[in-house]
């Protein structure tokens, strides 16, 4: 029989005693190693040391404990008298560690049935009963197998919580198909080293590919995958587009992904994937736990202290046209009163809600708060953020790119891209968060949501950053606000081009978008964004003031090279093009030449001397 998973509560400032017995089988977590916990995913330990004392990273311990064997020991060496959580500097948006009172509330009640287990003596050597996971399948993953092997779908899909074995029934499926002489298997994860689980328990490891490179392959070539089984360990953590890509040029697809984890990967990832998706399907479930007991009182301790399992619980009432919907302001205070229904909205609105949302809810400043109930049901849902400084150096130095502090993130981005210290200057509000109920979605509650802000909002102009898509972007038109910002790059978490959108209130807030709106124009088309061709902006080649800035601050300063492309080619529209050899061939191929220079930052380097140049620096 399993023996229980333990939680051992630690005071006392006394240097833990490393158990030496279990060298290759415990791990210490600490602020020096959060970052790093990822890692741990797919392997097992028998004793984790959480350093806590300083900051409290709920990523780094759900991790832990979810590679904690059975019989194994966790150990939380708390300060129950720390003044602030230096995690905060990731998700507050100040500079310095703030206080969370409220977060530490919820935190200390969720330990209290765990204190009668508390160190004061150095830690004793470790004797965790070591429980291998079985080498054979179980009756239920043996069924799942068998379904699957009839090749009924296209697409299988196996979720479960963490340590149901789902990884390892994908290491079977993989060692019965080679077994029964199948095309080629590839396997491909968000993080290679969480797949180690599913490889054990295949023999041989199918080809891994990571999911940019493979993406690469089938557009390249989609035929050559036409017959090969392709497997996807922890799928929800691959933005949608990028999940749609890799499941389009197989004959098969396993997909194995967690639900109720500290990702965020609930329902609400089902339910835009199936949404969406246009090819045959099963989908399984593994319940029963197999790397722990099912009493075990960790795995509930986590569930409850990261609200996983919060959206399950959320009363979802079907659509009604009839229902007296009420929308209303509410102050952070009551968001924590009733925490577990705002962020059962949240979770189950947007599938990768995460850890640091939840901090955020309950302690980072300045936040601000919409409700859309009726009958008490909670509806929907906007978290917005107030942004504006008043340090008018600092402003100077953001806009110019030579500083980047923390929050602001919608002024300061565009305050930098397009010059304009007024985005900082103002006062500003910015949408974090719109959330709807998924039966309520597409009846215009988010619309009337907006509205109600809008109408009620005492601020200079209000923001919203959002992953772009033409679907998206119509919604915020319809909503009155106004496209000014494309990101360079494609971001990790959605797959898409983050886009900022305005809407002035005031009179010096009407002014600026307008600035802004005129300014995104002029220089969108004539720089190389991918998406250039989805808008039809007539080309500006008058060279101007602005120009001469933008090239400043790329010459001397931060400014990126994409957002400065326009003022480079309207400057070389007046120059004589052989005077600038590298930005003349940058401009004429669209790319790069960094195989001459020996990298890009080297030819970056040459790209700056040459507008310095222009500008006759130098």
């Amino acid at each position: 029989m399993m023996q229980p998973r333990r939680l051992t509560l630690k005071f006392d400032q006394n240097p833990p005693h490393f158990p030496q017995n279990l060298k290759e089988s415990a791990v210490v977590l600490s602020p020096e190693n959060f970052s790093q916990a990822k890692n741990l995913l797919g392997r097992e330990f028998d004793w984790i040391l959480y350093d806590g004392r300083a900051a409290l990273n709920l990523d780094a311990l759900a991790m832990a404990v979810g590679t904690l064997k059975a019989g194994g020991e966790l150990v939380l060496w708390l300060d129950k008298n720390r003044q602030t959580d230096s995690d905060s500097l990731r998700w507050s948006g100040v500079e310095q560690g703030i206080a969370t009172p409220n977060f530490d509330r919820h935190f200390y009640q969720l330990l209290e049935p765990f204190r009668k287990d508390i160190l004061y003596a150095p830690l004793p050597e470790c004797d965790a009963e070591r429980n291998e996971l079985p080498l054979r399948a179980t009756n239920r993953q043996s069924a799942i197998i068998n379904q699957i092997l009839r090749q009924k779908s296209d697409l299988y899909i196996i979720s479960a919580k963490r340590g149901r074995g789902k990884s390892a029934l994908a290491g079977f499926l993989v060692k019965k198909l080679r077994e029964a002489g199948n095309p080629t298997l590839r396997l491909t994860a968000p993080n290679k080293s969480a797949v180690k689980i599913l490889q054990d328990f295949a023999g041989e490891a199918p080809n891994f590919i990571a999911p940019d490179d493979l993406i690469r392959q089938i557009n390249d070539d989609p035929s050559r995958f036409a017959e090969d089984w392709l497997f996807i360990d922890e799928a929800a953590m691959l933005p949608l587009p990028s999940l749609f890509q890799l499941i389009s040029a197989f004959k098969h697809i396993v997909i194995t992904t967690t639900v109720h984890s500290y990702e965020g990967t609930g329902r609400g990832f089902l339910l835009k994937f199936l949404a969406n998706l246009h090819r045959t399907f099963q989908h399984f479930q593994l319940t029963r736990p197999m790397r722990w007991r099912e009493d075990d009182r960790l795995e509930p301790f986590i569930d409850e202290l990261l609200l996983l399992e919060c959206e399950d619980n959320l009363v979802q009432p079907g659509f009604s046209s009839q229902s007296a919907v009420k929308i209303r302001q509410v102050f952070q205070s009551e968001i924590v009163a009733r925490i577990r229904d705002f962020y059962g909205l949240l979770t189950l609105a947007h599938y990768r809600t995460s850890p640091l949302d939840l901090r955020r809810l309950f302690d980072a400043p300045k936040q601000r708060f919409w409700l859309a109930e009726a009958d008490s049901a909670l509806l929907g849902g906007m978290w917005l953020v107030e942004e504006g400084l008043q340090d008018e150096r600092l402003i100077r130095d953001i806009c110019a790119g030579l500083r980047r502090p923390k929050g602001n993130l919608a002024a300061q981005k565009l305050a930098q891209q397009q010059n304009d210290s007024a985005f900082l200057a103002l006062n500003s509000l910015r949408i974090s968060r719109i959330a709807v109920q998924p039966a309520w979605q597409r009846q215009g509650l988010g619309r009337r949501l907006v509205a109600h802000l809008l109408q009620n909002c005492a601020t200079d102009f209000v923001s919203v950053s959002f992953g772009y898509t033409p679907e998206l972007a119509g919604f915020w038109q319809k909503c009155g606000f106004i496209l000014v910002h494309l990101g360079e790059s494609r971001e990790a978490s959605s797959g898409c081009y983050s886009a900022i959108a305005l809407k002035g209130i005031s009179v010096a807030g009407l002014a600026l978008v307008r600035r802004a709106e005129l300014d995104f124009k002029r220089n969108f088309s004539l720089g190389f964004h991918p998406l250039r061709a989805d808008f039809d902006f007539p080309p500006c080649w008058q060279y101007g003031p602005q120009d001469e800035v933008h090239l400043k601050n790329f010459a001397e300063n931060h400014r990126t090279l994409a957002a400065t492309v326009p003022a480079i080619r309207r400057k070389l529209a007046l120059s004589e093009a052989s005077d600038y050899p590298i930005l003349a061939d940058f401009c004429r191929r669209e790319q790069a030449d960094v195989v001459r220079w020996n990298g890009k930052k080297n030819w970056l380097v040459q790209c700056r001397r040459e507008v310095k140049k222009m500008l006759n620096f130098c």
